[in-house]
């Protein structure tokens, strides 16, 4: 349960990235929204020009009118250079109420600068309803992905119950040992729960083994992992943690 709730605060974390560059990826998702192309070519010298423009004019063209309601940073990378500066990807989420966008810069800082640029961006614009298909929800769904879904809920509570009956099991020596034996599973299997693509990793010893991951944004899938209890089923079936029982003889 501690290392459970460890993974949860560690998951719980809010992306952490450079104020600078989130500071210019919002100035220059302002500056194309508003039509700011001046300011926007200075920004980004590498992406002026009449086709840039031109360009400029069509993502405008599907960002929906108005202020957005919030922003949130979803997505963060930064890559040092040896001998040339650092690179940063930044992503910004903003919510219109009747569709979202998700912007994606790449900025380049120079070794010993202090000012960003910029490389290249991106936009992408959805609806609710184009969104819908990441949410985690089971309305939808193949038979395979329920039951990758019904294997992935019910192994940690074999596991649980595993560990129930090591610590319950009169006479069994070495429980301390078993205990943490009853999380360790054999194979870890990954799903796109959006799409469902699995990923399986045949060679893989997981601990606990299930997890749900998603990287914050509406525009990203879920992701499931689980593995296959081995140890928890040997547990339960009498295989193995099963001392062996002393004959009682009756007493005439």
């Amino acid at each position: 349960m501690i290392i459970l709730l460890a993974l949860v605060a560690a998951a719980c974390q809010t992306v952490k990235a450079d104020p600078d560059a989130v500071s210019l990826t919002r100035a220059i998702y302002d500056e194309l929204r508003l039509g700011q192309d001046t300011s926007l070519a200075a920004q980004a010298p590498a992406l002026s020009g009449p086709q840039a423009t031109a360009q400029f004019a069509r993502l405008r063209g599907v960002i929906p009118p108005g202020e957005p309601h919030g922003m949130k940073v979803v997505g963060q990378a930064v890559r040092d250079i040896p001998g040339r500066g650092r690179a940063e990807a930044v992503s910004l989420e903003y919510d219109y109420g009747t569709a979202r966008t998700l912007f994606q810069t790449r900025l380049f800082r120079p070794l010993g600068s202090k000012d960003w640029r910029v490389a290249a961006f991106n936009l992408r614009v959805a609806t609710p309803r184009q969104l819908a298909v990441n949410r985690l929800a089971p309305i939808g769904k193949s038979p395979l992905q329920y039951a990758f879904l019904a294997l992935a809920l019910s192994s940690p509570l074999m596991m649980i119950a595993a560990l129930v009956k090591v610590l319950r099991t009169p006479g069994l020596t070495y429980k301390w040992a078993w205990a943490p034996l009853c999380f360790i599973g054999l194979v870890g299997v990954q799903q796109n729960w959006a799409t469902g693509q699995t990923l399986v990793v045949w060679n893989s010893v997981q601990f606990f083994g299930f997890w749900l991951s998603n990287r914050g944004s509406a525009f990203d899938p879920w992701f499931i992992t689980a593995t296959a209890p081995v140890v928890a089923l040997l547990v339960l079936g009498g295989v193995i943690a099963n001392p062996p029982r002393t004959a009682i003889r009756a007493t005439a």
